[in-house]
Order: structure tokens, then C-alpha cells, then sequence
């Protein structure tokens, strides 16, 4: 079984300096990046049934779809079979309420806060 992590970010620097961090605490470890939750709900499609260990790391502010939307399509559905997964928002908002919200979708394991540290990435990794 592989490790999948999937960026759904749009800022193209955070995503390239995450990935570099992730590969350095765990090199075997799979990173596909997206710019909005539509082209990252595309990208995960193809998984449909996949035994690998998916993991999101999905932002809240984005074009095209954002990270709501993507819980909120997330949640309408049984997503593709995909097992395990685990979906962590990852954003720069400072408003309390974001947090609260994040806290009401089941799917959201956590909540971080950017930049990520390498403690943050051991979690999400473990």
C-alpha cells in the first residue's frame, strides 16, 4: 500500500516547498498537486477503490472551488470507496470562525495553520 498526498492549494510556492518537506521526512510518499478543488476532486477519480492510505491537504481559499465546496461534495457522498482517507485543512485564515467550521465537517481530521513545521507533517504523516 502506497502513501498519497494530495495538495489542493493555489498557491504554487507552498505547494513546491511542502512537497520538499514531506519527501524529506518520507521519501516513498506520492505528492499530486492541484491548484483548485475542482482539478483536486478530478484528480483523486481515478483512486476509485484504491487501497492506498489517502491523505488531503486542502486549503480554504481557492478559486474555481473552494475548500468548502470540496467538503461539502466530499460529505454528499461515499467519495469513490476511497479507504482509508484522512482530509486535514490546511490554511493561512486567522478567523476563529474557520476553525469552528472546519470542526463541524467529519471528514476534517485537523485544522493547521501555514506555514506547516515539520512536527505538523510527522503528524499528519503518523
Amino acid at each position: 500500500m502506497k502513501t498519497r498526498i494530495f495538495i489542493i492549494d493555489d498557491d504554487p510556492i507552498f505547494r513546491m516547498i511542502l512537497q520538499k518537506m514531506i519527501y524529506n521526512i518520507e521519501p516513498s510518499v506520492i505528492c499530486h498537486h492541484f491548484e483548485d478543488g475542482e482539478s483536486g476532486l478530478a484528480g483523486l477519480e481515478p483512486l476509485r477503490n484504491s487501497p492506498d492510505n489517502i491523505i488531503l491537504l486542502l486549503d480554504i481559499n481557492m478559486p474555481v472551488l473552494d475548500g468548502w465546496g470540496v467538503l461539502d461534495r466530499l460529505g454528499n457522498s461515499n467519495f469513490y470507496n476511497i479507504q482509508p482517507f484522512n482530509l486535514y485543512i490546511v490554511s493561512s485564515s486567522t478567523d476563529e470562525s474557520d476553525k469552528l467550521k472546519a470542526g463541524e465537517y467529519m471528514l476534517v481530521k485537523n485544522f493547521y495553520h501555514k506555514p506547516l513545521v515539520k512536527k505538523n507533517i510527522i503528524e499528519i504523516l503518523n
